[in-house]
């Protein structure tokens, strides 16, 4: 299997969202031992964290994206219809004089729709846990304020899976339309 720079990247935004979210409820709660750490002079301690937050979140990230996909495919598309459609899809393309360029259009928007829907994933997991951790630990005025940042981000969010959602279907339809024309 081959890993490109681009698949550690849309693998680790949905977990370093989610790292972050949580970090930054821990350093609401406690402002003085987060500022304590960031500002020491211990850079090793820094660049460990640093280390293990990039890490983490690559993994973490993957099982976020592993999560999407399985509430988001799985169990909500209708998959007979979808494989009948993608398999109507691909052999039109690779008979097709532009398939190539098709294929990759396809595929960068299959991509981002997978990736959105990650993120999108990563907040509403962040907006729960962030809940819980309120409930449970400690809840103040600052961790409203993040909750409602949370709240909106996974709202914009949102929004833009429902632009990708409706671009790429546009864009699926129109194949399957141009492709019947020929």
């Amino acid at each position: 299997m081959n890993f490109e720079a681009k698949h550690w990247i849309r693998w680790g935004i949905p977990g370093w969202v989610y790292l972050s979210s949580i970090i930054a409820y821990f350093c609401v709660k406690d402002l003085g031992a987060s500022s304590e750490f960031i500002f020491s002079n211990q850079v090793s301690k820094i660049v460990a964290s640093a280390t293990i937050f990039i890490l983490a979140g690559i993994i973490l990230g993957q099982l976020i994206h592993q999560v999407s996909i399985g509430l988001g495919f799985v169990i909500w598309t209708q998959q007979a219809k979808y494989f009948r459609t993608e398999y109507e899809i691909d052999r039109r393309i690779i008979k097709n004089d532009r398939g190539k360029e098709i294929q990759r259009i396809y595929s960068y928007r299959l991509g981002n729709l997978h990736a959105v829907r990650a993120l999108l994933t990563s907040l509403a997991l962040t907006l729960t846990t962030v809940i819980v951790l309120a409930y449970m630990i400690e809840y103040s005025t600052a961790i409203l304020v993040l909750l409602i940042i949370l709240f909106v981000l996974f709202v914009i969010v949102f929004i833009n899976y429902l632009y990708f959602y409706n671009n790429f279907i546009y864009f699926v339809n129109n194949i399957l339309i141009e492709f019947e024309s020929e």
